[in-house]
């Protein structure tokens, strides 16, 4: 007796003159046709739809610091080349500067596709939004 693969088919046809179509099982496959084409698409608007945000909020947990904080970012950015990242820095004391540039470093990344931005600056308390861009 030969060895039969075909038994181990979980999902076995049944004759179609045993099974009979009714409007209940087609509304019930139409619904849930819909269903798993409304789950692809807002999965895939999900994926698709990005949300940038540029704000590092600094935490204050050393209160005896002298009125400053120091930050130091090192921040690898693969798809955005080096001409185009800068550093502004702005706190809620009316600071702004814009294109900082001391202690501050820009290595290329990926052949020049890529860049990587280090830099330290202070900031005044309390904790303020600086925006990287």
């Amino acid at each position: 007796m030969p060895f039969d693969f075909r038994r181990f088919d979980i999902y076995r046809k049944v004759p179609k003159d045993l099974t009979q179509p009714t409007y209940t099982g087609a509304i019930i496959s139409v619904c849930c046709c819909l269903f798993i084409l409304f789950l692809f698409l807002s999965e895939l608007t999900g994926f698709i739809t990005t949300e940038v945000v540029n704000e590092l909020y600094v935490d204050d947990p050393d209160k005896d610091s002298g009125g400053k904080i120091d930050v130091s970012l090192n921040i690898s950015l693969p798809n955005l080349h080096c001409e185009l990242v800068g550093l502004d820095i702005q706190d809620e004391m009316g600071r702004h500067e814009v294109g900082h540039i001391d202690n501050s470093m820009k290595v290329p990344l990926n052949n020049g596709a890529g860049c990587r931005f280090e830099g330290q600056f202070s900031i005044n308390k309390p904790s303020p939004p600086t925006t990287t861009s």
